[in-house]
């Protein structure tokens, strides 16, 4: 993530406080957030039920309108430092993930933004952010990281 110029504590930040946590594609889940330094991020990651752990897949840049995006990790960088999966998951599954989220317009990632908060099988609600981590862990424990259960 350095070498795209998001560090690893400006992930740790917005998945601490995040402003929006949804279920993403093929059970990910996606933190928009920002970072201390005042850079928001859309965190890309699936839940661990280990307390204060996460996998994460990827995070992009929020960018003002007129500015090109541009990915804060690449696959091969998660590959590298990623040798172990979560459970359910392997190499295959997070470049398809890789894809969809890196290959997406701002009008898609809106749009699939909207179109969560449209799904019946999830709410959406403030949870104080010292309890970020508490529900984090309920979610992955639970297995409901993507749509539906499961």
């Amino acid at each position: 993530m350095a070498r795209h110029g998001v560090s690893e504590q400006e992930v740790r930040d917005v998945l601490a406080r995040p402003l929006e946590d949804r279920p993403g594609r093929e059970g990910t889940r996606v933190a928009l957030g920002q970072t201390r330094a005042g850079r928001y991020l859309r965190v890309i990651y699936v839940p661990d039920p280990e307390p204060d752990s996460v996998f994460a897949i990827t995070a992009l840049r929020v960018r003002a309108e007129g500015q090109a995006r541009a990915p804060a990790s690449t696959e091969e960088e998660v590959m590298r430092k990623q040798s172990q999966f979560p459970p359910g998951w392997d190499e295959a599954r997070v470049r398809r993930v890789l894809e969809h989220y890196e290959a997406q317009s701002d009008e898609e990632a809106v749009a699939e933004d909207e179109a969560s908060f449209e799904a019946t099988t999830h709410t959406a609600m403030e949870v104080p952010v010292d309890l970020v981590p508490a529900v984090r862990e309920l979610i992955a424990k639970h297995g409901l990281n993507g749509r539906g259960h499961g």
